[in-house]
């Protein structure tokens, strides 16, 4: 493996942020474990990558970390045909086996981040590189993806290398490390415990001691087990992390962990980064899921409630006070029509998550079980709730794509609201 840093693109720092960002980010890092899967049902070479832009739309995802891409020239070529209006993906490729062997990459949601002057140092092809991004008003986020080999007798080199190759290209420390490091620091970490390779994790903690991150999830959760991967020989691990700076332990939250759409055998882990400094950003105003639009029982309730509203507008002309009048029943039907929209929103949409969040529910407890590391049938248990997540994750995306393709088949070719939507650049 040669390692050698590369800078793929080195713009000068001196051009303020051209677009409006928000004022917080959601980051995240999942190894994919290559650009397909049968199971999407299709025999596209870059299928999962359909998924990945339906999760990061979905969640909101501002920057995800990708390991595994095996991306070759031409299948960044046609992603970036296919889903540039929405995402921009910065790979890097392994340089003897790109199609088939490790490749690490930056996925950025355009509609979040600003995508102008962007610096990426590559570290080491298809293992480990460094983005540089204008964030909020004049702030820099830099945010390291790691992929490290599975071989742990090789570990000391690799994070000897990249320290010593990041202090060569005189790169800030970073602000976020994240990826499949493929070793755990703590025998917690693991199900059956165990310690891993000292060699490895005393290299892994001096990469971290030099650049000055931490694992502010360990540190808040001094206790808890939560494992990102499952073996084929029946055991559990936390190999997928985010280490961030000790300057931002103030200013991140919302530490998440769960299966997703896109085909894989690891957990998807996901924190939100909100400087300090910066508003605070509410849940947001309440609306209509447009697949209501066409829901005939729910339209006709609709009506029922509003032409008892507009009788009761009519005989309020004659007898009008201050506790009843047509503002309060216009008021009234509003409330009345949101509160029946909610209950069908939940009947049609969420009946796919709520089993879901079930399934994360047991899976939590079953994790939390005081056997876990002696028992094999209880984490054969955790393996199957993981499986049957990740099943229902897979149905609910292709139901999502199936809704897509039916709407663009109806939609796409006639010039619409939907058109425009769907042509427009998009924008933070």
């Amino acid at each position: 493996m040669p390692h050698q840093a590369n800078i793929l693109r080195d713009t000068p720092h001196t051009s303020p942020i051209k677009k409006k960002t928000r004022a917080n980010i959601l980051l995240a890092t999942l190894n994919i474990k290559g650009r397909a899967s049968t199971l999407l049902g299709n025999n596209n070479d870059i299928s999962k990558w359909s998924a990945i832009h339906h999760v990061m739309r979905e969640r909101k995802i501002g920057l995800l970390c990708v390991q595994e891409t095996h991306l070759l020239p031409e299948h960044e070529t046609q992603i970036e045909s296919l889903y540039s209006k929405r995402i921009k993906v910065l790979n890097s490729r392994d340089p003897f086996r790109p199609g088939n062997s490790a490749g690490v990459a930056f996925v950025i949601n355009k509609e979040i981040l600003n995508i102008d002057d962007l610096e990426t140092h590559e570290i080491i092809p298809g293992r480990a590189s460094v983005l540089r991004l204008k964030w909020h008003n004049e702030a820099y986020l830099t945010i390291a993806n790691i992929y490290a080999p599975n071989n742990h007798a090789q570990h000391p080199e690799f994070w000897n290398t990249i320290v010593r190759l990041w202090r060569e290209r005189n790169i800030p420390n970073p602000d976020f490390l994240m990826g499949d490091f493929n070793i755990t620091e703590d025998a917690l970490d693991r199900a059956p415990a165990r310690l891993d390779n000292e060699q490895a994790i005393e290299a892994l903690r001096n990469l971290r001691f030099q650049l000055n991150i931490q694992d502010s999830w360990r540190i808040n959760n001094p206790t808890m087990r939560s494992f990102t991967f499952y073996s084929n020989t029946n055991s559990h691990s936390r190999l997928d992390r985010i280490y961030s700076s000790p300057a931002h332990e103030l200013s991140i939250y919302g530490w998440d962990s769960c299966t997703s759409a896109i085909p894989t055998d690891h957990r998807m882990i996901l924190v939100r980064y909100a400087p300090t400094n910066t508003p605070f950003v509410g849940k947001g105003r309440w609306s209509w899921p447009t697949s209501l639009l066409s829901d005939a029982k729910l339209i006709t309730k609709i009506s029922e409630i509003g032409k008892q509203t507009q009788q009761e507008i009519t005989d309020l002309q004659r007898h009008r006070s201050e506790s009843e009048n047509p503002q309060r029943s216009w008021e009234e039907f509003k409330s009345k029509i949101r509160h029946n929209a909610k209950i069908t929103a939940k009947e049609h949409l969420y009946k796919i998550r709520q089993r879901v969040r079930q399934l994360e529910d047991d899976l939590r407890k079953t994790t939390e079980n005081n056997d876990l590391d002696t028992n094999e049938s209880t984490r054969r248990q955790k393996a199957w709730i993981e499986s049957e997540i990740t099943h229902l994750e897979n149905k609910r995306f292709k139901n999502k794509q199936q809704q897509g393709q039916a709407k663009w088949e109806d939609k796409g070719e006639t010039i619409s609201k939907y058109w425009s939507k769907i042509n427009n650049s998009k924008k933070p």
